[in-house]
């Protein structure tokens, strides 16, 4: 069943039993309060008479006037014997003993139902009220006053039939209001449907109207936000896609210039065309291009394991100066190659909670990213405590980054400058991708200052020891 028929049988169901419910409730109060309201009516003209001690001709003159609203009125004395409007004895259907008695105590009976008149004659059912004649607390009798049951009928029955008449038009009017409001329901869900489709086939800047703020306009804020998200996911894989593609242009000639030149010399080497006095510095050329696709491939190797979290840290604190020093002096000789001068600023007492070998490599690729960029500048490594924080400052004076690149040179294979492809440090672009990588690991923080032109600062915080819960 579709979920407009659901909505639209649900309301009906609602509105028809509320109605029905309704309908039997007011009729059973309303026929109940008519009853009650001939009984109170019966009962005062009883009591008007016997508080005004009428004679037995203003009596007559009452039950003439009661007539004419379909009442008779009759009296009886303390032997049940009629005194008005004629003497008569009581008939074999007049009171019980037990309702006579009940007479006696004071107690009035409201609404009996009877077949005859209070002579004995048969007659259409009586609705008769009995109250008790009371004399210096002495029992007198009895006036008894009855009403044609069918009068109580009429109008129990005008009552149904108006009340049929209102539910009816009730429920018409719930069915009319229960059908629109369906309706509008359903072509709620039928927005929200279409827009499903659009985002299946591949159109994420799809956007519902939101106009209230029930559980539905949630339910289409939480869309739009999914298909806000989806459409940046999906700029986001291009992106990762343009810079998967340019790094795998960038592998290729990284990759190509070495194999070209080791091709070249090992031929050389082959059919004797290098002369024996260069043949030491081939050699030296194709180990050295040989250690350059090692090192892509390693690099590419590391930044995966780190990301599936594939390497297990060994983290313990020790003394960072000595790690600093080595640092800074594996990388004069690259420096010196770009006429780099590298330097370092260190507390003696300095101490870091990290895994040695990662903080050295943290050290090292930013080190390195360092001299990439930078010639005939100057290179700082500053390290300091703050409690039990370790933070590391690598600064240089290098052509620096532009601030639309900083957020990106995070990611895998990015380049913060294109024209500088293939040097001989950080030819993959994994660099500071690992870096970033190595430093969440350790729960730490990275980040870095830069002004083009001045140069750039990385600050790596390590945190203390982690608190024993």
């Amino acid at each position: 069943m579709k979920y407009f028929y659901q909505q639209l049988f649900g309301f009906l169901s609602v509105v028809l039993v509320t109605i029905v419910a309704c309908g039997i409730l007011f009729y059973n109060v309303m026929s109940n309060n008519i009853y009650t309201q001939r009984s109170q009516q019966l009962q005062s003209y009883a009591k008007g008479i016997i508080a005004s001690e009428m004679s037995y001709a203003d009596i007559k003159k009452i039950g003439t006037a009661l007539k004419e609203e379909n009442v008779t009125i009759a009296i009886f004395d303390e032997q049940n014997n009629m005194t008005f409007p004629s003497k008569h004895p009581a008939s074999e259907n007049s009171l019980s003993e037990e309702e006579l008695n009940h007479l006696k105590n004071g107690s009035a009976i409201n609404l009996k139902e009877v077949q005859t008149d209070f002579s004995g004659d048969p007659v259409e059912n009586l609705l008769t009220v009995y109250y008790p004649i009371i004399k210096e607390k002495q029992y007198k009798g009895y006036v008894a006053l009855a009403s044609p049951i069918s009068r109580i009928q009429t109008e129990v029955r005008e009552l149904r039939n108006s009340m049929f008449i209102a539910f009816g038009a009730a429920g018409i009017i719930g069915m009319l209001m229960s059908f629109i409001f369906a309706n509008y329901q359903n072509r709620r869900i039928n927005k929200l449907r279409q827009a499903t489709h659009k985002i299946s086939e591949g159109d994420f800047d799809v956007q519902l109207k939101v106009d209230s703020q029930d559980e539905f306009d949630e339910l289409m804020l939480d869309f739009n936000s999914m298909a806000r998200s989806l459409r940046e996911m999906e700029k986001e894989v291009e992106r990762q896609e343009n810079v998967r593609r340019q790094f795998m242009m960038d592998v290729a000639h990284e990759m190509r210039t070495p194999l070209t030149t080791m091709n070249g010399l090992l031929d050389g080497l082959k059919y004797n065309m290098v002369p024996e006095s260069r043949r030491g510095r081939s050699l030296e050329l194709i180990s050295s291009e040989t250690q350059r696709l090692i090192r892509l491939v390693n690099e590419n190797l590391d930044y995966e394991k780190i990301r599936s979290n594939q390497i297990v840290l060994v983290q313990h604190r020790f003394a960072g100066l000595g790690a600093i020093r080595a640092v800074v002096e594996q990388m004069q000789a690259l420096t010196k190659v770009k006429n780099n001068e590298i330097s370092y600023e260190c507390d003696p007492e300095f101490s870091v909670y990290a895994d040695y070998d990662r903080f050295v490599q943290i050290l090292v690729n930013i080190t390195k990213n360092a001299n990439q960029f930078t010639d005939d500048g100057k290179i700082l490594v500053k390290a300091w405590n703050d409690g039990k924080k370790a933070i590391v400052e690598i600064s240089d004076t290098g052509i620096g980054i532009d601030k639309r690149e900083i957020n990106e040179i995070w990611e895998r294979f990015y380049k913060a400058d294109i024209s500088r492809k293939s040097t001989k440090y950080g030819e993959s672009g994994l660099g500071l991708a690992i870096v970033k990588s190595l430093v969440d690991s350790h729960r730490g923080r990275i980040s870095v200052r830069s002004e083009i032109g001045q140069g750039t600062t990385f600050r790596v915080v390590f945190p203390g020891e982690p608190e024993l819960s």
